[in-house]
C-alpha cells in the first residue's frame, strides 16, 4: 500500500533555522510501499528515516489529517503515542505529514504528547515553554534546609510514602524529586494546570508516567475541598494518591507480594477507566468536580492506579502495605 508523506524531513530541518523562507515553498512529498497490514508503531519510523540518516537536528510533529500520532527527534527517536497497533489500511487517506516544530524542547514536547496533550507550539517555541521547568530547577538550588518553605508533598504524604520504602530527594512548592524502594527516581510536578509523574531514566531522561487534573463542575462549592480547581489541593491530593499508588505497588513486588486487590468502589463515588484518543485513563466525579488521570497508552497502568486516585495518601499505604494474608486493606468502608 502507497503511503504518501507530505514534507520533506531534510527540508523540515531548514524550516527549524528559517521558517518564514519554508512557509513560502510548497511543500515536499514522497511514497513509502508498505503492507496494508502495517501498523503504525512499524510505519512512523520509515518516514521519518531520512531524518536520522541526514543527521538533522529538528523536532517533528506526526499528523494524520487534523490528528497527531506521534513525534520524532534526535534526541528522542521516532515515538508513536497514539494508536500504535492501527494499520496503514484503516489510515484514510493513506497521508502523514511530517510538521516542524523549530525551536522546542524535544523531550517537554514528549512529556506532553505521551499524556494525550498537544501544546501549544508558540508556547514552547525559543525555551519559553522551558519556563517552568527552570523554575523548579531554581526551587532545587533555592531549598537548602531552610524551614517553612511551601512543598508540593504535605508531611502526611511524605510519611505515608516512606512507609513504602520511598525517599524524597528534593521537595519544593511545585515540584518533588523522590525514589522508590527499588531505586528509581520519579519527578512529581503540580500548578494551576494539574500535575503529572515522570520516571527518570539512567541519563536523567523523563518518561511520562500519569497526569492529574480536576475539573470544577456545577457542584463545585458543596463539599469540603470547596473552591478547588485545576492543580487546587483535590488535584495535589489526588496526584499524591496516584503516586503512593505507584510506590506502594514497586514496595510489594520488591517484598516478593502478590498484588493487592483493588478497593471497592464506595456508594457514591465509582472509578471509570476508559480509553480515549489512544490515550487511557480514569475519571470519577466527587462535590469538588471532576478528577481525571491520564496513562499514555499504558491501560494497565491506569487500572492499576485508578482505584486509589479517590483515597487518601495515607490510607492507599495502608491498603497496599496490610499483611498479605488478607490482601490488604480496604479504606473506602469502616
Amino acid at each position: 500500500m502507497r503511503v504518501t508523506v507530505v514534507g520533506d524531513p531534510v527540508a523540515g530541518a531548514a524550516a527549524a533555522e528559517a521558517a518564514a523562507e519554508a512557509a513560502a515553498e510548497p511543500a515536499a512529498e514522497h511514497t513509502v510501499e508498505v503492507p496494508a497490514a502495517t501498523t503504525l508503531a512499524a510505519l512512523l519510523p520509515q518516514v521519518v528515516s531520512p531524518v536520522a540518516a541526514g543527521g538533522a537536528d529538528v523536532v517533528l510533529l506526526l499528523r494524520h489529517g487534523g490528528d497527531w500520532l506521534g513525534m520524532h527527534s534526535a534526541t528522542t527517536g521516532t515515538r508513536v503515542l497514539r494508536d500504535p497497533e492501527r494499520t496503514v489500511a484503516e489510515l484514510d487517506p493513506p497521508r502523514v505529514r511530517l510538521e516542524p516544530w523549530p525551536g522546542v524542547d524535544a523531550s517537554l514536547l514528549l512529556e506532553e504528547l505521551a499524556l494525550g496533550r498537544l501544546p501549544d507550539r508558540a508556547a514552547l517555541a525559543g525555551g519559553a515553554g522551558d519556563g517552568w521547568r527552570r523554575r523548579w530547577e531554581a526551587e532545587e538550588r533555592a531549598l537548602g534546609t531552610v524551614d517553612g518553605t511551601a512543598r508540593l508533598l504535605d508531611a502526611d504524604v511524605v510519611e505515608a510514602l516512606a512507609d513504602v520504602g520511598a525517599t524524597v530527594l528534593a521537595h519544593g512548592p511545585g515540584h518533588a524529586r523522590v525514589e522508590d524502594a527499588a531505586g528509581s527516581s520519579y519527578v512529581v510536578r503540580c500548578d494551576r494546570q494539574g500535575g503529572a509523574v515522570s520516571r527518570l531514566d539512567a541519563d536523567g531522561l523523563e518518561h511520562p508516567v500519569a497526569a492529574v487534573a480536576t475539573r470544577p463542575s456545577s457542584r463545585a462549592g458543596t463539599g469540603s475541598d470547596a473552591g478547588a480547581e485545576a492543580g487546587g489541593p483535590t488535584a495535589r491530593r489526588a496526584l499524591a494518591a496516584t503516586l503512593a499508588a505507584l510506590l506502594g505497588t514497586t514496595w510489594r513486588e520488591q517484598r516478593g507480594l502478590e498484588p493487592a486487590p483493588p478497593p471497592a468502589p464506595t456508594r457514591d463515588t465509582r472509578v471509570e477507566v476508559a480509553r480515549g484518543g489512544g490515550v487511557w485513563g480514569w475519571s470519577w466525579s466527587d462535590a469538588a468536580g471532576r478528577h481525571e488521570g491520564r496513562f499514555a497508552a499504558d491501560g494497565a497502568m491506569a487500572a492499576a492506579t485508578a482505584a486509589y486516585a479517590r483515597l487518601e495518601p495515607a490510607d492507599v499505604v495502608a491498603h497496599l502495605t496490610a499483611p498479605a494474608a488478607d490482601g490488604g486493606g480496604d479504606p473506602s468502608r469502616p
